[in-house]
């Protein structure tokens, strides 16, 4: 009913996330959450997750919510039918101790906002050594924020950040750049500009804590 892919721990590679069910009111299937293990295969993370809600899944976003460089997870849940409706919910994040970095793309030929302009990261040290993102708004049932929050595993710094525009047919390339932080690119421009993503202070009782 719902899918969409995003780094939940940080490590560079995706993760994914299903959202089941099926019109019947009947239908009792626990919505998924699938770990990527080191590129090999997924491992089902649904129970130790906290994400196995029994509730019909639908749409699927994924994003920081709160600017601490992990993805949180919303999913629209309930059935067609009035009887089978439900409250959507929240799921934060609670770290994994992995480095990221979340880049904002602004175009000037481009779209201004930098859609099918695509990523690539070299990391220093063990893998994975090269990361590849497009900006897209995510799947088809389901979005994710235009800003691209990256896990880096256990790498120090960028060795590498490129971005390929594809209205300009440029290249942007930047080198050794600081880790854990926001960095904003603007077609065309020579520098980068860093900052550190947006703070939302949580009510306990207005999310859950997974």
């Amino acid at each position: 009913m719902g899918s969409n892919f995003f780094d939940l721990d940080n490590d560079g590679f995706l993760d994914f996330y299903l959202g089941t069910g099926d019109p019947n009111y009947s239908m009792l299937v626990p919505n998924r959450m699938f770990k990527n293990v080191g590129g090999k295969r997924f491992a089902d993370v649904t129970m130790s997750s906290g994400t196995g809600h029994l509730q019909k899944g639908h749409s699927v976003a994924a994003g920081d919510w709160d600017g601490d460089g992990n993805i949180d997870l919303f999913v629209q849940l309930g059935g067609a039918t009035p009887g089978d409706r439900f409250r959507d919910v929240f799921f934060q994040n609670p770290g994994h101790n992995n480095r990221w970095v979340t880049v904002q793309l602004i175009g000037k030929k481009t779209n201004r906002a930098a859609i099918g302009a695509r990523i690539h990261l070299v990391l220093p040290g063990a893998g994975p050594n090269h990361i590849y993102r497009t900006v897209t708004t995510g799947s088809s049932f389901g979005a994710n924020p235009l800003q691209q929050t990256i896990g880096l595993g256990r790498a120090d710094r960028i060795t590498t950040l490129e971005v390929y525009w594809p209205t300009s047919r440029t290249t942007q390339v930047f080198h050794d750049l600081e880790i854990n932080q926001g960095i904003e690119i603007t077609e065309f421009d020579s520098k980068p500009r860093c900052y550190q993503p947006r703070k939302v202070a949580w009510k306990s009782s207005s999310v859950s804590k997974k």
